[in-house]
């Protein structure tokens, strides 16, 4: 009896499959190869891939070239680290700036502003590469905005000494939303990228 159960299950299923596979694919028009490939270079000061922001002329020194070593491999995108623990390496009224660019004085000059402008004058195109949850406050150069969800300890999660903000949580997600939407209301990035764990 039971053989004859597991046969008769078995008869069920092939005959569901061959109901619902479809008997014939056709592949609609012909793929077309990209023009150009996606070459990037990932830098963030998180790994020390450049130096923390000290004045306007050592940061458009260095970056100068970071950019001309991308030209000289052909490289055509440059992903650059501008959140990494809950902070912004960009003139932000909701994260506060990060430990490395903490000398920054947005009203004088916006390092990140340059950069987009000099990627885009040399063909380059330049992504946002932002972590969302992780938080540190080490990593702090401000004190939090009061609007920053990392103020409540209710929303985040800690492991072994280490915080997230809650992405379970509405709020959380919101702000996360709208810390994007500030970014690409005021730069003219060409993608964001998360990055998390």
């Amino acid at each position: 009896m039971k053989k004859t159960n597991k046969l008769i299950s078995k008869f069920i299923i092939l005959i569901l499959l061959l109901i619902f596979i479809p008997k014939k694919i056709t592949v609609k028009g012909e793929y077309i190869n990209p023009e150009t490939e996606f070459r990037a270079v990932w830098i963030s000061n998180f790994v020390n891939d450049v130096s923390s922001y000290t004045t306007e002329a050592n940061f458009k020194s260095e970056m100068t070239n970071v950019f001309n070593i991308m030209e000289h491999y052909n490289l055509n995108a440059m992903i650059f680290h501008i959140r990494t623990h809950n902070n912004a390496m960009y003139d932000s009224d909701l994260n506060p700036v990060s430990s490395w660019w903490s000398n920054v004085n947005f009203a004088t000059f916006d390092p990140l502003e340059w950069l987009i402008a000099e990627a885009h004058k040399r063909g380059i195109e330049f992504h946002a590469w932002m972590n969302p949850y992780r938080v540190l406050s080490t990593r702090y150069g401000e004190s939090l905005p009061a609007s920053n969800p990392a103020n409540n300890p209710d929303n985040l999660l800690t492991y072994n000494g280490n915080s997230i903000l809650d992405p379970g949580l509405p709020l959380v997600r919101e702000f996360l939303v709208d810390t994007v939407l500030e970014v690409i209301e005021k730069y003219d990035v060409d993608a964001i990228h998360f990055d998390d764990y």
